[in-house]
């Protein structure tokens, strides 16, 4: 081929290089930054919000992600900084006090849902995102391993509720006391008798107690299943089933086996905000019990001064009562405290209160000067502290804790009475 003229050679030259540097342009352009695009509709509901609710978050109380719904359609975007597991409820959810939800789980991806009406949610669809993949996976093989033996034992347990057959006959009574009972300080009483039943294994029918030890046996079966998929498979979706389990079932999950599952799962998932979350609950089970030195902490007063539990409770035998002006069990027993208190601040004996309260304490000042509880009460305004977590008692209103002179737990929620005993031995 001949050679180019000097200035044909210099067009073409300019041309290659404009060429390079377009190619290198477009290669070194930024990526479209990979945010979570949540589409859905809805089916047969009029919904006008979707809820999704994170571990461990009070659909009461808690700033949740509420998309709302226009037209049977809707839309949420977000830059995850980690990938989550929530569970997915209507909006009515939230007047409600709950309803059914379905588990989703969130990265940044393109994820598209079909959400039907609460009677026929098992009809709802999720498209999108490799963790709703896997835990699609996941459901298909645990059902199919286990429901054809679970639906029938339940559906026999359904006939005995229906039929009035499944509660002992102890327990029969004590709910018809319940449901005639005036008040909540009256509820209190039975509800503890209600529990010593249970945990005395007396709750139950002999037909129904048949079947829940068939139950059991395949619900034990499901924990080794549910244990061996998160030793071999350590996603978000895993950790979700333990911080299911350290929630829900921490009265009777087998802690050695969670703490192996933790180890692997925070390893997995390095800085991942579940690893203080998983931690703090196996803690409170671990160590929050009889026999156990209790866990100490600091909150404000009402005038905003911090206090220390272990400065205001050392060598006293002392009842630590979490409760809240939302929850009346949680007074109605606190109440009963009153006269003992009375009886021994004097001999060695202290309470303190800590209110688990939410935005303000507006309720909780109007609270104490009507009710005039004289011990100290500290405040624990939207969770700051973490205190409920730490002793085991989140999602609920509250929990009571003797302790001795020594720093030991002597006893979990006791009543009035188990109080007094253990003052008359101890201070007398």
């Amino acid at each position: 081929m001949a050679d180019l003229k000097p200035k044909s050679k210099m067009k073409f030259i300019t041309k290659f290089i404009l060429f390079l540097t377009t190619i290198f342009f477009f290669d070194c352009s930024p990526e479209k930054e990979q945010v979570l695009q949540l589409n859905g509709k809805t089916v047969g509901t009029d919904t006008k919000s979707i809820i999704l609710v994170k571990p461990n978050q009070d659909m009461r109380f808690d700033s949740l992600i509420e998309i709302p719904v226009k037209n049977g359609k809707f839309h949420f975007e977000s830059k995850l900084k980690n990938s989550e597991a929530v569970n997915l409820f209507l909006g009515e959810a939230k007047e409600n006090g709950g309803g059914r939800y379905m588990p989703l789980f969130l990265e940044n991806e393109n994820i598209n849902l079909t959400i039907y009406a609460e009677e026929e949610f098992d009809k709802n669809s999720v498209e999108g995102g490799n963790l709703n993949a896997q835990y699609k996976k996941f459901k298909q093989n645990f059902e199919n391993k286990f429901n054809d033996r679970v639906k029938p034992l339940q559906d026999k347990i359904s006939v005995l509720f229906k039929n009035d057959e499944y509660n002992s006959d102890k327990a029969k009574v004590l709910y018809a006391e319940l449901r005639e009972a005036k008040n909540q300080d009256e509820k209190v009483v039975i509800y503890k008798k209600i529990d010593d039943l249970r945990k005395a294994d007396q709750h139950l029918s002999p037909k129904a107690k048949t079947l829940e030890d068939a139950l059991k046996s395949i619900y034990d079966e499901q924990k080794k299943f549910q244990q061996e998929y998160i030793e071999n498979n350590p996603t978000i979706v895993a950790y979700s089933f333990l911080l299911n389990d350290l929630i829900f079932n921490k009265e009777t999950i087998a802690i050695n086996l969670a703490k192996n599952a933790f180890q692997i799962l925070s390893k997995a998932n390095p800085n991942h905000p579940y690893n203080d979350l998983a931690s703090n609950l196996i803690n409170a089970i671990e160590n929050i019990k009889v026999g156990k030195k209790y866990s100490d902490f600091s909150a404000p007063d009402l005038n905003g001064n911090k206090i220390k539990l272990s400065d205001k409770i050392k060598g006293k035998v002392a009842l630590l009562d979490l409760w809240a002006t939302w929850c009346g069990p949680c007074i109605a027993k606190s109440r009963t405290m009153v006269p003992l208190y009375n009886e021994y601040k004097d001999k060695g004996f202290t309470i303190v209160g800590v209110a688990g309260e939410f935005k303000n304490t507006d309720k909780l000042v109007k609270f104490l000067e009507k009710e005039k509880w004289d011990w100290l009460n500290l405040v624990e305004l939207d969770r700051e502290n973490t205190i409920w977590q730490k002793y085991g008692v989140d999602g609920g209103g509250g929990g009571m804790f003797l302790i001795d002179k020594k720093g030991i737990i002597i006893a979990k929620d006791p009543t009035a009475e188990e109080v007094r005993k253990e003052l008359e031995s101890r201070l007398n």
